[in-house]
């Protein structure tokens, strides 16, 4: 009886190592590609809104694979929260930083798969500009994110991508809507459209890391 204890127990060693590398689930994400239209707008008593797409440069790195862009997802933010509600001057929403970026975080091991570290950094500026191109007003916002875990293969790498990048979307929604509201309070449009709520006010927080 001894003997068969012991040899279940060996057997059940690989299974054990291998379980204690895996990462836990973190928050969740929905699938599909991200999308902000349920929410409500920011309205801006601007005239006119331009959301820029972003130029090539080191800021907007993006290291394979990715199945959702950085930038994407900020544009994608920016064109479904954002919206010129009538009046002077106009509003130019600005990417500047978008990267995603992967590293070795541990070898492969006699019972443990390799894993990586997948980095999403954004960053973008909301300016409010006048009719002779001055910068009457400004809110940034910045989001850094990462996710570890194990990359047997390539779905699973993909996997990592798009969830770091999908977590760093939601950040950045949260953050950019906090900043918004706190340095460009006087230029939101805060009447609501017939049939659409306000926007209630939000609260900055420390959001979960995965």
């Amino acid at each position: 009886m001894a003997l068969l204890m012991k040899r279940r127990t060996l057997c059940a060693l690989p299974l054990l190592a291998a379980c204690a590398n895996e990462q836990p689930a973190g928050p969740f994400v929905p699938p599909g590609p991200p999308s902000y239209g349920h929410l409500t707008p920011l309205r801006l008593k601007v005239s006119a809104l331009e959301i820029k797409e972003p130029e090539s440069g080191t800021a907007l790195m993006v290291q394979q694979p990715a199945p959702f862009l950085p930038s994407d997802v900020m544009l994608r933010m920016a064109r479904d929260r954002l919206s010129a509600a009538g009046g002077t001057g106009s509003a130019r929403f600005v990417i500047q930083t978008a990267r995603l970026t992967r590293e070795t975080a541990s070898a492969a091991g006699a019972f443990s798969p390799a894993s990586e570290t997948f980095r999403c950094i954004m960053r973008c500026q909301l300016e409010i500009i006048s009719a002779e191109d001055g910068v009457l007003a400004s809110a940034a916002a910045e989001v850094r994110r990462e996710v570890t875990g194990p990359t047997r293969d390539d779905a699973e790498r993909a996997a990592l991508a798009e969830r770091v990048v999908k977590l760093a979307g939601q950040d950045m929604n949260v953050e950019f809507e906090f900043q918004v509201r706190r340095h460009l309070r006087n230029w939101l449009q805060m009447v609501a459209a017939p049939g659409e709520a306000l926007p209630q006010p939000v609260e900055r927080e420390a959001l979960p890391r995965s």
